[in-house]
């Protein structure tokens, strides 16, 4: 479903392109139309935007689940030794 949104999108923004060139040329550069359908290109982007964020939360969660199924296995308790038992100097300040 989101395959189609996002091809939309795009299809809007070239039409979008494609309008304002055609208004900046035929208005010799003094149209304000021109501008305002560039202006205008940000809206189907974050469309595209949003859609891909929701792809990548999904695939986020997915990835917490098998973070989760990883706790049944504690890492062992490891015990440092006594830095005087070792044979390391007590450093002098």
């Amino acid at each position: 479903m989101s395959r189609w949104r996002e091809t939309f999108c795009w299809v809007i923004i070239v039409i979008m392109i494609i309008l304002s060139a055609n208004s900046y040329i035929k208005s010799g550069g003094n149209s304000i139309n021109a501008w305002a359908l560039l202006l205008l290109i940000p809206i189907p982007i974050s469309l595209i935007v949003s859609e891909r964020s929701k792809e990548t939360k999904m695939e986020e969660n997915l990835l917490d689940d098998w973070e989760d199924s990883n706790e049944q296995f504690s890492p062992l308790a490891k015990q440092a030794d006594e830095p005087l038992d070792s044979g390391f100097d007590v450093p002098i300040l």
